[in-house]
Order: C-alpha cells, then structure tokens, then sequence
C-alpha cells in the first residue's frame, strides 16, 4: 500500500511574521520550504525552532531573479515577500516598485512550471483602498469590489499600494489559479517593530513622562494572526475558493488609537498620560474591511478574544524586547 504523499507548500517571506505563523501551523501535515533572504525577515529562537523541523527547509533566494529550485512538485505557493515598511517606501520608492514587481513575476512564472498547482496566494494590502478613501469612494465596512483610486504618480508613499494593485492585475492575468489576500491590520506576537502595536508598546517602554500620540482619532480593526492564518488554511482547503480577492481581517475588533494606546498603558500599570500630537504622516482614518465573502467560502468562526490576545502580544514584547 502506498503511503500518501504529504502537501508541498512553499511560502516566501516565511521568515516573516505572518510567513512564520504560517509555516508553524502547516508544518504539522505538511512539508514546507521558506524562502528568504532575511533583509527583513528575523532568525530568532522561535524560527530557528520551525526550520529545525524535519519537514522544514528554508531556502535563502533573491525573488528578483529567476527562481532556481529543482522541485516542481508544489500544491500550493503563499507569495508574502515585498519589500514594505514606512521609512522604506518614502526613501525609496523606486525599490518598492521594483522589487514587488520583480519578484511577484518571477513567483509566477515558477508557479507555471509546477506539475500539480492548486493554488498561488498573492498577499496584498489593505492600502490598496487609500487612494478611494482619499477621494471619498469607498463606503465602511469596504467591499472588495470597491472602486480603487490612484494617489498622484509622484506620491512616493502611494507606490507601495501601486505595485500591490499592479501585482493583483499580473494574478488576474497569470492563466494560472489565484487567491489575492488584503490583509487588515493583523497582529500577534513576533510581529516585528513597524506596526502601530509594537511602535506603542516601544513608546511606553521607551518615554519618560507623557506618551505622545499622533493619529489619535484614526480608527483600525485588528484580527489576531491565529485568526488570520485559520482563515489562509481554510481558503487553501476549499477547491471552490480559487480566482478570487479577499479582505483578511476582523471588523468585529475596530478601535481607535487612543483607545488602543490606554489598554496598552494599562497593561504596561504605568501611570503615563498621552499628550496628543498632529503630525501630518498622510495616513489614512480609518481602515475597516468587509468580510463576509471569506467567512462564506470557510465558513470560519472565531476563537479568539481581542483584549486577551493583545495582552499576550504585548507580554510577548515585554519579554523578548524590552526586560
């Protein structure tokens, strides 16, 4: 009797903080490659723990060439590597552009020489909508088939939601079978430092009397990495959830910075006021997505309590990064 052969899933960006989590949870069934090449992902105690596994390897691979791996036996590709981050885009745009073009392209063109592909997941973003919600065109909750709007051409910080748009249009026109993921505000542990979460939680380790805040009425709804990743499976699972674009998130958690930054103090039991600032860093005010097309097609229920896995976010910050 033959024994059945385990799924083969390769994941860029699994280094990564949603790649990792990913990885950690397909690893039980699954046999698993992580393409890296750790400019931004980290090799901590907990990822060297995953690729120690005997059904984990992890491949270092510039995706701005021509990926060269022998195997072409992959059911399924989670795309998450881009070049992203704030500080990165505003510097250098034309990296952004260059670089998630360049290896989207060559993702795809590996996943046309698989001999048996199910699916190819691309990961986009939610900033996708910025350019509508600057000109007044997307309704909350926001629909994936909201009308998208460019941001002017020489808006360095509007290019990183370019090259997703364009990326989505090479899935669309790929001839091969897709899902697009707009992930929302996902957070957990081991999220790295350039999200609102782990920035407030750096601050009120970091200031010494007031914790200034900028944004302070922006509103966010954040879906917890476990969640997400439950949702990412379930999709994969599902033969009949191919050639489509889901919002990833969860609307049910939507609150403002302010709000957030209080149950952050209150866990800290620091006795920190906030002093409200107004820097203008073209950010957007509200991010809240619809997602009744992705609970339809996974039938998903959630598990998870937000003001408990905050806590265990910002426990997990404590631990590892600032005692």
């Amino acid at each position: 009797m033959k024994k059945n052969k385990k799924t083969k899933i390769l994941i860029t960006g699994g280094a990564g903080f949603i790649g990792y989590h990913l990885a950690k949870n397909l690893s039980k069934n699954c046999s698993v490659d992580l393409i890296d090449n750790l400019s931004r992902g980290k090799v901590d105690k907990d990822f060297k723990k995953l690729i120690k596994e005997n059904n984990v390897r992890l491949l270092n691979i510039d995706l701005n060439n021509k990926i060269k791996i022998k195997s072409k036996n992959y059911n399924y590709i989670f795309h998450l590597a881009a070049t992203i981050g704030v500080d990165t885009v505003i510097k250098n745009p034309f990296k952004v552009l260059n670089n998630n073009y360049l290896s989207t392209l060559n993702i795809i063109k590996f996943a046309k020489e698989q001999k048996n592909l199910k699916k190819l997941f691309f990961t986009s973003t939610s900033e996708i909508y910025s350019g509508s919600f600057k000109h007044k065109l997307i309704n909350f909750p926001t629909k994936e088939n909201s009308i998208l709007s460019l941001n002017n051409m020489n808006s360095a910080r509007g290019t990183y939601m370019l090259s997703k748009i364009y990326c989505e249009a090479l899935c669309h026109f790929s001839n091969i079978p897709f899902i697009i993921l707009r992930p929302h505000n996902i957070f957990g542990e081991r999220m790295g430092m350039s999200h609102v979460i782990p920035e407030l939680i750096k601050k009120i380790h970091k200031s010494k009397k007031n914790l200034e805040l900028n944004n302070s009425n922006h509103k966010r709804s954040f879906c917890y990495i476990e969640d997400a990743v439950n949702m990412m499976i379930l999709l994969m699972k599902n033969s009949k959830a191919v050639n489509k674009t889901y919002n990833l998130g969860d609307p049910s958690n939507e609150i403002s910075i302010l709000n957030l930054a209080k149950k952050l103090i209150k866990f800290s039991k620091s006795n920190k006021k906030i002093k409200k600032i107004n820097h203008e860093n073209f950010s957007v005010q509200r991010r809240l997505p619809d997602i009744k097309n992705i609970l339809k097609d996974t039938r998903f229920k959630r598990k998870y309590n937000f003001e408990k896995n905050l806590r265990k976010t910002y426990d997990w910050y404590e631990k590892n990064l600032f005692i």
